[in-house]
């Protein structure tokens, strides 16, 4: 595979876990009647009966068959944004984000950094390592760009966000209602559970409750499961450079992707 296509094929698996993570910030707190949530009952509503002549006894109605419970514990009408936050600002925070799957060969370890998360003003960095190499990614959601740049290196690359429009995970937010799975602790953090179905992809995730915050996700597509946890959450001031590249990096503009 050309290295370009390398490079870009990384950048979108990296940017569509930034958005992922960002839902708290560009869900907006959308409405809960938008869209009705997934299962609806079929047999709650019945087509009301005519008003019997009254020489005659009606004939007994049939009691509907009664509905079978969604397999979650609750059902809530709040879409996926609110359930985010809808926009509440978290401030800069770190943390460790390791993710795991049967496509790859080994669980791959990332150093993840945000600042003002949870608005749509957001930026991240994300450093990988991987044979020696510290692969660094930048996202600044205003501008909507992205920026991947291998630690040494003097080139950078550069994507635009229209080209991730048709995958965007944070671009339906408002309209999905997810199904309330339960709660558990993770690493110490009372989180409740939420699993919903979009685009052939069910979606379950562990947020921490206080903070409208994902700590563990895990995706499954066609039956591959990817999980992502995580970990060392820090809250504090990061340094703007963080989210800058460095002074002598030519930039390199890509025009156009196809995953």
């Amino acid at each position: 595979m050309p290295k370009s296509r390398i490079v870009l094929v990384s950048m979108a698996l990296v940017l569509t876990m930034a958005l992922l993570i960002t839902l708290v910030g560009c869900g907006g707190g959308g409405t809960s009647t938008t869209a009705t949530p997934t299962k609806t009952s079929t047999g709650a509503t019945t087509t009301a009966t005519k008003t019997p002549t009254a020489t005659k006894t009606p004939t007994p109605t049939k009691t509907p068959t009664a509905t079978k419970t969604p397999t979650s514990t609750s059902s809530s009408g709040n879409t996926l944004s609110d359930i985010f936050g809808g926009g509440k600002n978290l401030g800069d925070v770190k943390f460790n984000s390791v993710m795991t799957s049967s496509q790859l060969p080994q669980a791959q370890t990332s150093t993840m950094y945000y600042q003002n998360f949870g608005t749509t003003g957001w930026k991240s960095r994300t450093e990988t390592s991987q044979e020696g190499a510290t692969s660094i990614y930048l996202v600044d959601y205003s501008a909507q760009t992205a920026y991947m740049w291998t630690q040494g290196d003097t080139i950078a690359y550069k994507m635009d966000f229209s080209q991730f429009a048709a995958s965007n995970p944070t671009a339906n937010a408002d309209q999905i209602h997810p199904t309330h799975e339960g709660t558990a602790t993770i690493d110490g953090h009372p989180c409740d559970i939420w699993q919903w179905t979009s685009q052939g992809t069910t979606e379950k995730m562990w947020i921490w409750t206080a903070k409208s915050l994902p700590v563990r996700m895990e995706s499954t597509t066609s039956g591959v499961t990817t999980t992502i946890e995580y970990k060392n959450i820090e809250f504090g001031t990061l340094s703007p450079a963080l989210f800058q590249l460095p002074a002598g990096v030519t930039v390199t503009t890509f025009p156009s992707f196809s995953p």
